[in-house]
């Protein structure tokens, strides 16, 4: 089943995996991010006018399959936290 974009659920497993290369990231009742590498970049960094980091309070977290590199998500938020768990999904927990 199609949950994301770029994201997949199991319907047996009940993983959520990379529709492109087929990455398991974990089981559907976790957030997806938590397992996923992220790569933190200050506003001044993305193309565009922004204000220069000393004066920032938000900070871009994206998120990367780390079987093709697929950029999955980009985050904007307060630089200590954590990660946004914007697809919870109802299944058994792992095991049921």
């Amino acid at each position: 089943m199609r949950i994301h974009y770029y994201l997949d659920l199991d319907d047996k497993t009940h993983q959520i995996k990379c529709r492109k290369c087929g990455h398991v990231f974990c089981h559907g009742s976790e957030n997806y991010k938590l397992h996923a590498p992220r790569v933190d970049k200050f506003p001044d960094e993305v193309y565009g006018v922004r204000p220069p980091r000393e004066t920032s309070n938000v900070i871009y977290h994206e998120y990367y399959c780390p079987g093709c590199y697929t950029m999955l998500d980009v985050e904007v938020t307060e630089p200590d936290a954590p990660p946004m768990w914007d697809i919870q999904i109802a299944v058994p927990p792992p095991g049921k």
